[in-house]
């Protein structure tokens, strides 16, 4: 039988071969996690191949430009880099869903034109679109595409400017907290608008348009932009980096059917189950492209025609006309406010 010495004697040993072992463990496991991190530095593991599961894209739906040409603009480029940043040679591409059409949509956009206090009584201007009315306010209207369940709530403020006169303007906050409440109210906030950024512009009227201006102070309306977050970790624009595809406008009237100057809605559903990976042309070529005015210029320069480029960057571009994917497109930044697009999927993958 051991003696208390001997029994004391081993338990020493076990308790320090346990701590030689266990602070071994840990050292292996350290020099294995820099070793892994080094080898993926410096041989980094392969993307696996863009799969074009959903064949030749569409082209892109840019608005016609209503200033002058791409081509009579003249570029530099200065970015940090000292040259255009290289991009990623593929992109996730993914699927927008359409509603298909249902017979009761036009009863369905009734309800909600009734709602808004307009006469449910539909004027229908083409198979898909139909205008509503207000009896008590004729210069408001609605239109409704009934099978995209995208509108245009307009008051016609051109041919009543006094309704510009009345000063009761929200502020920023309050303007974003009146908008998220008019959205809620029609159960129009879906999780991407409600996670989106939001942005407040001033507007003030000059002839009959409303055109932004730097302060409360000397603003006429208000505007509330809705925008998508970013998808999958890249930034989503529009046609008009300052518009939303969701927007409201509003007056300083205390009166609802005066305050509510536009109330502007379209919203295209994405699927991000649904997807493919494209590849992506060299973002050398598409800065070749944009040079010989086959870009799309989002926002024209404040000052000149003389551009310098600062940031290129990669982002999806959300249409505000239907489109069947949310495919990237370029982006050029510069000085003087300019912004320009050009498509990113290579050739021979667009139609």
């Amino acid at each position: 039988m051991a003696s208390l010495t001997e029994t004391a004697y081993y338990t020493r040993r076990v308790i320090n071969w346990t701590i030689l072992a266990l602070v071994g463990y840990f050292i292996l496991r350290l020099f294995w996690g820099l070793v892994t991190a080094t080898w993926i530095a410096v041989f980094p593991p392969k993307s696996p191949p863009p799969n074009h599961a959903f064949g030749k894209l569409p082209v892109l739906k840019f608005p016609t430009p209503a200033a002058s040409p791409s081509g009579q603009i003249t570029y530099r480029l200065e970015t940090i880099e000292g040259s255009v940043p290289g991009a990623s040679a593929s992109a996730t591409v993914y699927f927008m869903p359409k509603m298909p059409p249902n017979l009761l949509a036009l009863t369905k956009t009734q309800d909600f034109a009734g709602r808004l206090g307009l006469a449910p009584a539909p004027i229908e201007e083409t198979k898909n679109i139909y205008r509503f009315e207000d009896p008590d306010a004729p210069l408001r209207r609605l239109r409704y595409d009934i099978v995209s369940n995208n509108f245009i709530l307009r008051y016609g403020f051109e041919q009543d400017t006094g309704v510009l006169s009345e000063r009761n303007l929200p502020t920023g906050t309050g303007a974003i907290a009146e908008a998220n409440t008019l959205l809620q109210t029609y159960d129009l906030l879906h999780p991407d608008l409600a996670s989106g950024k939001r942005a407040v512009s001033f507007l003030r009227l000059t002839g009959n348009q409303l055109v932004p201006t730097s302060s409360l102070s000397q603003a006429d309306a208000v505007r509330v932009n809705f925008f998508r977050p970013s998808v999958g970790g890249i930034p989503v624009v529009t046609p008009y980096p300052d518009e939303g595809p969701v927007s409201v406008i509003f007056s300083g009237a205390t009166n609802i059917k005066r305050r509510i100057l536009q109330f502007a809605y379209t919203y295209w559903p994405v699927d991000t189950q649904t997807a493919a990976t494209y590849a992506l042309k060299p973002s050398t070529r598409a800065w070749q492209e944009l040079q010989s005015g086959m870009g799309y210029i989002a926002r024209y320069p404040v000052t000149g025609a003389a551009v310098t480029v600062r940031n290129v960057t990669l982002a999806y571009y959300d249409s505000f006309e239907p489109q069947m994917y949310l495919q990237p497109v370029f982006v050029f930044e510069g000085d003087d406010g300019f912004v320009a697009y050009v498509p990113a999927v290579a050739p021979p993958w667009t139609e």
